[in-house]
C-alpha cells in the first residue's frame, strides 16, 4: 500500500493551474486577508472572465455579444461617427472594431456609409433597430453593474478604482514595451 505522503505527491510534470478555482492563498492578521502578487493578478484574470461571460450570454439573446453592444450604445450616443473615433473612445484597436461594426452592419443594428468630404472614411451610424434596442442595452449593462458590485462601499468602489487604474497603466507600458522590443525594469 502507497503511503499518504506519496499519494499526496503531485504527478510528474504537474504544474498549478492559477486561474483554478481556489487558487488564492490566504494568511488572516486580524481579519484582514493579506494577498500574495500572483493570487491577486489570477483573481483578476478569473473575474474578468466571469464578468465578460456573464455580459456576453445577456446579450447572446440578441445575437451579439456584450462588446458589439458597447459599441451599438456608443453609435447611438455619437449620432455619427468612425471606427478610427469608436476605437479611441474605447481603447479597442480599429481592426476589432471594425469587426464588431461588420457583424453589428450584417445583424442590422448599424449602417455605413463613405463620408462626402472623405471617400476612404466610412460613417457609421445606428439604424432605427439599432436606437429601438439601445435603451434595452443600457439596462442590461446597468443591471449586471448594479449586481457585480453589490454589497462594495463607495470608498471600496473609490479605492478599487484608483487600484484598477493604476494596473492598468502598468499593463499598458508593459503591453507597448514589448511591442517595441524595450526591456521593462523591474521597480522593485
Amino acid at each position: 500500500m502507497a503511503s499518504a505522503a506519496r499519494r499526496a505527491r503531485k504527478p510528474k510534470g504537474y504544474l498549478p493551474n492559477p486561474f483554478a478555482e481556489g487558487a488564492e492563498t490566504e494568511t488572516k492578521y486580524n481579519g484582514i486577508r493579506e494577498w500574495r502578487r500572483e493570487d491577486l493578478i489570477s483573481l483578476l484574470f478569473r473575474t474578468s472572465i466571469r464578468l465578460q461571460t456573464t455580459f456576453d450570454r445577456r446579450f447572446a439573446q440578441f445575437g451579439i455579444t456584450a462588446q458589439e453592444a458597447a459599441v451599438l450604445l456608443r453609435c447611438v450616443e455619437a449620432g455619427e461617427t468612425s471606427a478610427g473615433k469608436l476605437a479611441q473612445a474605447m481603447g479597442r484597436d480599429k481592426g476589432k472594431i471594425t469587426r464588431f461594426v461588420n457583424r453589428l452592419e450584417a445583424a442590422k443594428l448599424l449602417t455605413r456609409i463613405r463620408s462626402r468630404h472623405d471617400h476612404r472614411l466610412h460613417i457609421i451610424e445606428a439604424t432605427k433597430c439599432g436606437h429601438r434596442l439601445a435603451p434595452k442595452f443600457r439596462a442590461i449593462f446597468e443591471e449586471i453593474r448594479g449586481q457585480f458590485l453589490e454589497g462594495v462601499g463607495t470608498s471600496d468602489i473609490h479605492q478599487l478604482g484608483t487600484v484598477l487604474e493604476q494596473v492598468y497603466e502598468n499593463a499598458g507600458r508593459l503591453y507597448e514595451d514589448r511591442v517595441s522590443g524595450r526591456p521593462r525594469k523591474n521597480s522593485n
